[in-house]
């Protein structure tokens, strides 16, 4: 079995493109390594990927990075205007991540504070 029959998931558009333990070890790895271990899945997949991993704001930097191996078309393809908004952010990767309030450090938010 391939790396791409092994990755690939075929499913609904607001799923994920590639299966559970792949997507795993996509995550937990450091960020270089996500594009490493998708270079080989097809464009498609992984502008689908990145879209479905940029939608949530705890994979947003491994959506970008991923974003950053797709062409803006393949992006489009998937998201309309989205994609193109998307493939801007991955461009100037650094920039986007420093402007988001939700990959922020967490040093820089307000402590939560339980009644006791």
């Amino acid at each position: 079995m391939t790396i791409m029959q092994a990755a690939t998931n075929q499913n609904g558009p607001d799923d994920c493109p590639v299966r559970e333990d792949f997507l795993a070890r996509l995550v937990t790895g450091p960020g270089g390594e996500c594009v490493d271990l998708t270079r080989d899945l097809p464009e498609e997949t992984r502008a689908r990927l990145a879209l479905f991993c940029y939608r949530r704001n705890h994979l947003r930097r491994v959506g970008l990075l991923l974003a950053a191996t797709c062409s803006k078309a393949a992006l489009v393809r998937e998201s309309g205007h989205a994609g193109e908004l998307i493939h801007l952010q991955a461009q100037n990767l650094e920039a986007t991540l420093s402007g988001d309030r939700y990959l922020s450090p967490r040093y820089m938010r307000r402590p939560v504070t339980l009644p006791g």
